[in-house]
């Protein structure tokens, strides 16, 4: 109940304040009415006006004393109190422009940074989902062990979900889709955009109903129904329009024609642009792990354990009935944790590192609190020797730590806002389309939060340090003879603390550095500064378009002046894309490899060394027989130490003869080693979309407008995506990991930015504060020198401390990103010692430069002061 009444007593006491006139001509009009009363009850007893009023007025009292007393029953006396101080606070900030500037943008920094962060957190972990029960939502995956007795995870079959489907007893709804992948869709202008399967099911179980038309239906999914499609949202408005009467319409997908029938609403993935039936074939139908996924809606009241459970036990039973392997354990985890998997390690790495930033920043504003109280202990001695309590003490001073957190509050919150998006640009990942990052309530109720929080936390322990003033010391200037109230240690501890926190951040900043730099300088297999790349795609899919229009194209290219090599393949290195199958020699174990399909060229145009036999020229495809190239890794898989040219493989069903070996390419990305590779030439197995590889003469020579017009020349329409070096193409891979490294190196960099300024504000006041010592220090013969080095030393040993406790801490706190480091080991000697070298020298520096105005005091106007 107190608590229910607390708006009502604060909205009393702030009216106070605000009709000051009013409240206390109330208060007035009350007194007089218990007044009048009583005079009217002394009439009654006999008294004559005049006894009855001064009876009265005895009994009730002073009434101007009564009046104020009960101006502040009212709260009236604590509000305009509080207003003081807050004014005289505003008037000291204003005073100390230096400090004020300092303490403020040290807050914004630590407040912003954590809002900004917890802005992504709240989309990206916090925020439900934006569907119906979203608890309800799970995905469902098969572990499956082999004979040999490995354990795989993988992604139910089709026949598996259908089967689920068929019992009530655990699903509501279930789906299944694939991953969205590029494929080129014509609506009168070709573009490559992400299309998406799904299942007829997937829909229910989201709890979604397109806002124009229908959805997929079982009907849709059946082999040989006329292809359909749906439409994203975005998609519609940008391509469409948003036109109501899309529902029918012909559209071309992979040069098939398409019929639209529904659209999709805002909320359900936006950025998804087109949604087909998934339509397997008879034998992808038993297939698991083939590229699907499977999601579903429990029925209430079944957990995920029951529900496992449940699956497991009907998966086994039909597995059995089939004569299928039975060893399969199904596994149910809520779709929200499997949405937020590949991210929430992220996430809370950066929500520590921010964690840090602020401890940092409050810790940097209380030092510098306590450094400008120093200053102040003649100030308040005064206030004390004149009647201020220590409670009255206490309350001013945490009125102006409360009003500087929440200026840096209202400052965090602006630099969150306007760096908001950059923030979510750099964050190594891709956030939940359905939920993007936006400051909303329990963002601003968290800023809101911490910008108390942290009020109270740099503003307490100051301000019972400071309130135990000695009245008679201060006010005959014995402290600032022989030191501060404040003792100078509190201050130095403060800044090892600082500086351990920053060691911790640096470190893993530093580790993140090193890590991109191996990844960046790592042999990929060739140099991507001498290709550029062309995406071009023929829209015409007949047999044998593809292989008529590439062959043309590299001819023409291979005739330009300054180009050296061209060839063509249809997955290009480093793209974290790999088609598989199996290869065996005749006779022997089948092993799985990596299969690509090449232009003669191909090898030439990329630097790849040749490392036995011959390379492919255009006769092999045309007049030989089945060939193929494999990588080392390849051949010594197949082949071990013996010689594979000339020799015959079985791949992709089909016995093709070696003709060379050429060295191996990191085709997973660079972190990932290269394996087994073979390379078949184009027109020798099914055709797909190839990119083009140009090796020009000289790396600066731009072919761009060439390569343009050679590809749309031979028509008869090509849908061509652009012209791009190699490099852009290595950058591309690299970009998450340069993504991270900016985003850790931006943290590490502002927790040594802050604890520098902490380390310049305190010493700063130190030099303030002892400048007395230091004109008698100069007085009696010490040179400027010895003044800097006393000021030095004094800021170096709490460094020094801080140091060595944040290399132990680095030791520890490290370890949390060893899976984002790459040949760097998570406690690497030399990043630690980079690191406590810089910031050891940058420390001194930000000690020194405030010392050296010590060293310029003049000591006779030091002396004269004191």
């Amino acid at each position: 109940m107190r608590f229910l009444s607390f708006p009502r007593i604060l909205i009393a006491k702030l009216r106070t304040l605000v009709r000051r006139d009013v409240v206390a001509g109330e208060i007035r009009d009350e007194l007089q009415f218990h007044l009048q009363m009583r005079a009217e009850e002394y009439e009654r007893r006999g008294a004559t006006h005049d006894e009855a009023r001064r009876q009265a007025s005895r009994r009730v009292g002073n009434l101007a004393l009564l009046q104020d007393r009960g101006y502040d029953v009212r709260g009236g006396g604590v509000m305009e109190t509080i207003l003081q101080d807050i004014k005289y606070s505003l008037r000291l900030l204003r005073k100390q422009p230096q400090f004020s500037l300092v303490a403020i943008l040290t807050l914004a920094l630590g407040i912003g940074a954590s809002t900004a962060l917890f802005s992504v957190i709240d989309s990206a972990l916090l925020r439900p989902l934006p569907y119906p029960h979203p608890e309800q939502l799970v995905e469902v995956s098969v572990r499956v062990t082999e004979p040999g007795g490995r354990q795989m995870t993988l992604g139910p079959a089709i026949t598996d979900a259908r089967d689920w489907r068929s019992t009530d007893r655990v699903f509501a709804q279930i789906g299944v889709w694939t991953s969205a992948r590029p494929v080129l869709v014509d609506t009168g202008e070709p573009e490559r955009l992400n299309v998406t399967e799904i299942s007829e099911g997937i829909l229910g179980v989201y709890g979604v109903t397109p806002i124009l038309g229908r959805g997929i239906e079982l009907e849709d999914t059946r082999a040989g129904a006329p292809p359909v499609v749906l439409l994203g949202y975005n998609y519609w408005q940008s391509r469409f329009g948003g036109a109501t009467d899309v529902i029918g319409r012909l559209i071309r997908i992979a040069d098939e024609p398409t019929r639209v029938v529904g659209v999709l609403p805002a909320s359900f993935y936006r950025q998804t642009p087109i949604w087909r039936p998934l339509s397997p074939s008879l034998n992808e139908m038993g297939k698991r792990g083939s590229g699907t996924g499977t999601d579903g809606r429990l029925r209430p009241g079944i957990s995920l354990d029951q529900a496992a459970l449940e699956l497991t036990a009907l998966t086994t039973r039909l597995a059995r009935e089939r004569g299928e392997p039975a060893d399969v354990h199904v596994q149910v985890r809520s779709l929200l944790e499997g949405t937020t998997a590949n991210y929430r390690e992220t996430l809370n790495i950066l929500a520590a590192a921010v964690g840090l930033i602020l401890l940092i920043a409050c810790v940097n504003v209380a030092g510098l609190l306590l450094a400008r109280g120093a200053t102040r202990s003649s100030e308040l001695a005064v206030r004390a020797a004149i009647g201020a309590g220590r409670a009255r003490l206490i309350r001013q001073l945490l009125t102006e730590s409360l009003v500087l957190s929440v200026l840096g509050g209202l400052a965090g919150v602006l630099l969150a806002w306007l760096s908001l998006d950059a923030l979510v640009a750099i964050i190594p990942m891709s956030l939940p389309s359905n939920s993007p990052a936006t400051m909303n309530l329990p963002v601003l109720a968290f800023t809101a939060g911490l910008s108390l929080l942290t009020s109270v936390i740099f503003g307490l322990v100051p301000a019972f340090r400071l309130s135990r003033v000695h009245v008679g010391a201060q006010l005959g200037r014995a402290s600032i003879r022989h030191g501060s109230a404040l003792s100078r240690r509190g201050g130095q501890l403060l800044i090892a603390a600082e500086v351990a926190l920053a060691v911790v951040l640096l470190a893993g900043a530093g580790l993140m550095v090193r890590s991109f730099a191996r990844i960046v300088s790592v042999n990929v297999g060739f140099d991507p500064r001498a290709i550029v790349t062309l995406q071009a795609t023929p829209l015409d899919l007949r047999p044998g378009a593809f292989e008529a229009y590439y062959a043309a194209l590299v001819n023409t290219i291979r005739a330009m002046p300054g180009v050296v090599a061209v060839g063509a393949v249809d997955q290009l290195p480093l793209g974290g894309i790999s088609t598989g199958t199996r290869a065996r020699v005749e006779g022997g174990a089948w092993v799985g490899v990596g299969i690509r399909q090449i232009l003669p060229g191909y090898f030439e145009a990329m630097g790849l060394s040749l490392k036995q036999g011959r390379l492919p020229v255009d006769a092999d495809r045309t007049t030989g027989g089945p060939s193929v190239v494999m990588n080392e890794d390849a051949a010594k898989l197949l082949f071990g130490d013996g010689a594979p040219v000339g020799r015959r493989v079985e791949v992709d069903k089909q016995s093709r003869v070696v003709i060379g070996v050429i060295g191996s390419v990191r085709h997973m990305g660079p972190r990932i080693p290269a394996s087994a590779e073979v390379y078949m030439l184009f027109g020798q197995t099914d055709a797909k979309p190839l990119t083009i590889v140009v090796r020009p003469s000289n790396a600066g020579l731009s072919l761009d407008a060439q390569l343009r017009h050679a590809a749309v020349a031979i028509g008869p329409r090509v849908f061509l995506e652009g012209v791009r070096p190699g490099t852009d193409w290595f950058e591309d891979r690299v970009l998450t990991d340069r993504h991270r490294t900016w985003l850790f190196g931006l943290l590490g960099g502002l927790g040594l930015l802050l604890t520098l300024v902490g380390i310049f504000g305190t010493t700063a006041y130190a030099v303030a504060r002892r400048t007395p010592e230091i004109g008698v220090r100069m007085a009696f013969g010490a040179r400027p020198t010895q003044v800097v080095q006393m000021m030095v030393r004094d800021a170096a040993w709490p460094v020094g401390i801080g140091t060595i406790v944040g290399l132990g801490g680095a030791t520890l706190g490290t370890r949390v990103i060893q899976t984002f480091l790459f040949n760097t080991a998570p406690t690497d000697h030399v990043t630690f010692a980079a690191v406590a070298l810089t910031l050891g020298f940058t420390a001194c520096v930000a000690a020194w430069i405030p010392a050296r105005r010590a060293a310029r005091v003049d000591p006779l106007t030091a002396l004269r002061s004191e």
